[in-house]
């Protein structure tokens, strides 16, 4: 796991992707249908691994606004009213990242 600290977070609405910039030097790469499909809130995720609903049909969703939660997460809004997931640092940069370093390990 990652201890490491975004230095910039970019939203491009045009190509609905947000990067993330991290103070290890790595640049991180995210589709907002990719961040909105894993969404880690308790509706979408739920409380057990029973309860996890499965996200589809985000193709087209575009994240509105994006908040630092103190120094640990993001909170992004979507443009389909969905915003209530936290996106922890350590999430965002060991987990979701789609950059090409990251898509082949």
């Amino acid at each position: 796991m990652s201890h490491t600290s975004p230095t910039a977070i970019r939203s491009m609405l045009k190509d609905a992707r947000m990067e993330i910039d991290w103070d290890d030097d790595h640049k991180s790469i995210y589709s907002h249908e990719h961040l909105r499909m894993e969404c880690p809130c308790a509706d979408c995720r739920g409380h057990t691994p029973d309860q996890a609903k499965v996200i589809t049909g985000k193709e087209n969703v575009h994240a509105r606004h994006i908040e630092i939660i103190g120094n640990y997460a993001i909170r992004i809004e979507f443009d389909d009213g969905h915003g209530t997931g936290l996106y922890t640092f350590s999430s965002l940069r060991d987990a979701l990242c789609q950059c090409p370093d990251c898509l082949t390990q």
